[in-house]
């Protein structure tokens, strides 16, 4: 079999799709989609806490109409976003099981997350909730990570007790 000539531009757009192919089965996302689970969504979340990415944040958070970038003021959500941010920053995360049966249904879940913030071990819930078909950060117990400039005490949430 003979095999014809390729011209140049054929093999970049060749070239351009087999990267952009590598590029989502490595899971990279460049449209502001958010994951299409909540264990993503939430690790996602966590990460952009981690990264110091405000805009990423803001495109996982929202509510079941979508990511509260496209509908909130800018400078109210950079505020509210800083703010969540300061709670969580964390050294690394666990999702920690459910203590019994999940009732908020089919378009929004739970999920217990451990940050490990120094010597702080909170666990911290994160409701999250179905946005067509992904999955967005509707709220965080913000209360529940605990304040992030005192250092933890034997009395706080998340405090190590002994023997726990």
């Amino acid at each position: 079999m003979r095999r014809l000539p390729v011209s140049q531009p054929l093999r970049a757009i060749g070239l351009t799709l087999a990267i952009s192919g590598l590029a989502a089965a490595c899971g990279h996302h460049s449209s502001g989609i958010a994951p299409v689970d909540p264990e993503a969504t939430v690790r996602a979340f966590l990460n952009a806490v981690k990264a110091n990415s405000l805009q990423a944040m803001a495109e996982l958070w929202g509510t079941e109409k979508g990511p509260a970038s496209r509908s909130m003021d800018h400078a109210e959500l950079d505020k509210r976003l800083t703010v969540m941010r300061s709670y969580l920053v964390h050294d690394k995360f666990e999702f920690q099981p459910r203590n019994g049966m999940d009732a908020t249904g089919a378009n929004q879940r739970v999920l217990d997350v451990r940050i490990t913030r120094g010597a702080c071990q909170p666990v911290v819930p994160f409701t999250v909730v179905r946005s067509g078909n992904v999955w967005l950060v509707k709220s965080v117990d913000l209360a529940a990570a605990g304040n992030p400039i005192r250092p933890c005490d034997a009395n706080a949430a998340g405090a190590a007790k002994p023997g726990t």
